[in-house]
């Protein structure tokens, strides 16, 4: 039966896979087709849409080709529809603005945009079209997206014709249930024909297996069925009764083991005596192993088997006495060193103590270190950064004296030459004066001349005199503007003098300014360099200050290894002191010496950590120590 069942789930499977395998075959080439069958329908949407101009373009938020506007203009979509079937879109740039997709309320999917991924890239990132399966509005399609560029090249749209898959895969699902009806026919008939072939193989089967058990229920009597047989049916029938024959040989042996059985226990009985002579010996050797066991388990190492034992256990009291004796010298060995020991970890947990202590010291002194040298470097920059704009004040205010000397100089020069011109002034005026008394005299003379000459002379005289008064008017006037000539040629000398000291001191200002400027430029090196060497200090110490925390972290480890050293060695003693030796050895186990047992200063077993730059801070063991003795 089972193996009936066996071909029919074998036949079931296999039909399933081919039916499996057809499906999944017919839907890949009708994918395929899909594919071919979108081409074609894209070059009909490509004839439908060139049919309204060859030019698209997008001006002012309008999808044009060539004269037609196709924003809500469905008439090329819906004509490609007519043509092809299945749906159609026109996109101005990734916007769908005509298209026969209907959402689910009915109207047309217009305004949507197209999704980003595999077909958007394609389109808009490699300007390329897409053709294969896509998702719009929640439905499988197979597709087919050509970008629409306008006369320079550029993407400004794209069309879209598309199947649903679902449509596409109807036929397809149809056959396929078809060919599963077909398929349960002629598995319900191969199953049947198979359920009345086993019967008809395997009734003589049944046959052999009820005597198989009654073989195997002792029936040696039972006649084994199909022996006449000449095909497998027979082999196995004679293999059947070689088994029966196996049980009757099985029944002789059992029956002459029985005897033997009789056999043995009397031969038992007879060496049961000596078996319990031996258990008494034994129980003596046992009972004593144990009483030198459960001393030691206590802890005794100097027990020692004293009782004789049986000449055959004789070797063993001897190899136990001298286990406990190798045993009892090696337990006093490691508690002389275990003593050793722990004074040493003591040391080395009291040193790692102040070693830690130290460093957190050292790593304090160099954080404030390098906080100072922060302070120091600051104000030494700014110091450099003052002296730097005193330098360049300087140098302007040197400028601003040697532009000043340069105009008095000028003042100097325009002063000479007032002076030198007041000069030939004066000299002029007193070529003038001299004109004015010569031409006095004359007058006077024409007068004494018109005065001798009577009447006659009487209106010469008359000019002569208004000609005198004219030339004492000169003279006078003359006289007036040399007084006045005179004193501007002595103020314009006492300038010329003040100018000249003016300049003398501008010269020795701008002197003195342009020392001050080397002074300030060398001030202002001196400040960068040394704000450069502060920095590079404050680098060195900085770096000091982390290697200083490293050592301070790393001290810490070291420390609280050393407590855990210490603490362990302190649960070694303790468990060597649970054993009592014998001898001096014992009393010198029990009464350890001061000096070896000094204890390690009291702390815990660990530390807490620290964060940041602050180093683990212990107790010192002793103030008085310092780095030298460390």
């Amino acid at each position: 039966m089972k193996i009936s069942i066996m071909m029919v789930a074998a036949l079931t499977m296999l039909g399933l896979a081919a039916q499996a395998t057809a499906y999944y075959t017919m839907r890949g080439e009708a994918a395929e087709r899909a594919t071919r069958t979108q081409a074609a329908n894209m070059a009909v949407a490509w004839d439908v849409l060139r049919g309204y101009g060859r030019d698209f373009r997008v001006a002012n938020g309008t999808f044009y080709a060539g004269s037609t506007a196709l924003n809500g203009f469905y008439e090329p979509v819906d004509r490609v529809k007519e043509l092809v079937g299945g749906t159609a879109t026109i996109f101005m740039g990734d916007t769908r603005v005509s298209t026969n997709v209907k959402k689910p309320d009915g109207s047309r999917a217009v305004g949507t945009q197209l999704a980003p991924g595999a077909v958007h890239d394609a389109l808009f990132v490699r300007g390329e079209p897409y053709r294969g399966e896509a998702d719009i509005l929640g439905t499988s399609f197979f597709t087919a997206y050509d970008p629409i560029k306008n006369a320079a090249g550029e993407t400004v749209g794209v069309l879209y014709v598309g199947i649903p898959q679902d449509e596409f895969f109807a036929p397809v699902d149809a056959l396929a249930w078809k060919m599963a009806g077909i398929s349960a026919t002629v598995l319900l008939l191969m199953a049947a024909a198979a359920l009345w072939l086993a019967r008809r193989m395997f009734a003589p089967l049944q046959g052999l297996a009820r005597a198989i058990d009654r073989v195997a229920d002792g029936d040696t009597q039972v006649s084994i069925p199909g022996l006449e047989r000449s095909d497998d049916v027979g082999h196995m029938a004679a293999a059947v009764s070689r088994l029966k024959q196996a049980a009757v040989e099985k029944l002789r042996v059992e029956a002459e083991a029985a005897e033997r059985r009789r056999e043995a226990e009397s031969e038992r009985a007879a060496s049961e005596e000596s078996r319990r002579a031996a258990s008494e010996e034994q129980e003596i050797v046992v009972g004593e192993i144990g009483r030198g066991l459960s001393r030691l388990s206590d802890g005794d190492l100097g027990y020692r088997i004293a009782r004789a034992f049986p000449a055959n256990y004789e070797q063993l009291k001897a190899d136990f006495n001298g286990a406990m004796a190798q045993l009892e010298e090696a337990m006093r060995t490691i508690a002389a060193s275990t003593t050793a020991i722990r004074s040493g970890t003591g040391e080395i947990s009291q040193a790692s103590d102040d070693l830690s202590r130290r460093t957190e010291q050292q790593a304090a002194s160099l954080e404030e270190t390098a906080a100072a040298l922060d302070e120091i470097t600051a104000t030494v920059k700014r110091t450099a950064d003052g002296a730097g704009h005193a330098r360049d004040v300087v140098g302007r205010t040197t400028s601003l004296a040697e532009q000043s000397g340069a105009v008095v100089g000028d003042a100097v020069k325009a002063m000479s030459g007032i002076e030198a011109s007041s000069k030939e002034i004066s000299q002029i005026i007193g070529v003038i004066d001299e004109i004015a008394f010569q031409t006095n005299l004359l007058a006077l003379n024409a007068g004494v001349e018109a005065a001798r000459a009577g009447d006659a002379g009487k209106g010469f005289a008359v000019v002569a005199s208004e000609v005198r008064a004219l030339a004492q008017r000169s003279a006078e006037a003359a006289k007036e503007i040399k007084g006045l000539i005179d004193n501007s040629t002595a103020q314009v000398d006492q300038g010329v003098d003040l100018v000249a000291r003016t300049g003398e001191a501008l010269k020795e200002i701008a002197a003195q300014v342009a020392e001050i400027n080397a002074i300030v430029r060398d001030i202002s090196a001196s400040a960068q360099e040394q704000a450069t060497g502060l920095a590079e200090v404050n680098t060195a110490v900085n770096q000091m200050d982390q290697v200083t925390q490293q050592n301070a972290a790393m001290v810490e480890q070291q420390t609280a290894a050393s407590h855990t050293l210490s603490n362990e060695t302190g649960e070694l003693v303790r468990l060597v002191s649970r054993f009592r030796l014998t001898g001096e050895a014992q009393r010198a186990h029990g009464a350890e010496p001061a000096e070896a047992r000094r204890p390690a200063p009291a702390r815990p077993a660990r530390r807490p950590a620290t964060h940041g730059n602050a180093a683990l801070r212990m107790e010192p063991a002793n103030e008085d120590q310092g780095w030298e003795e460390f």
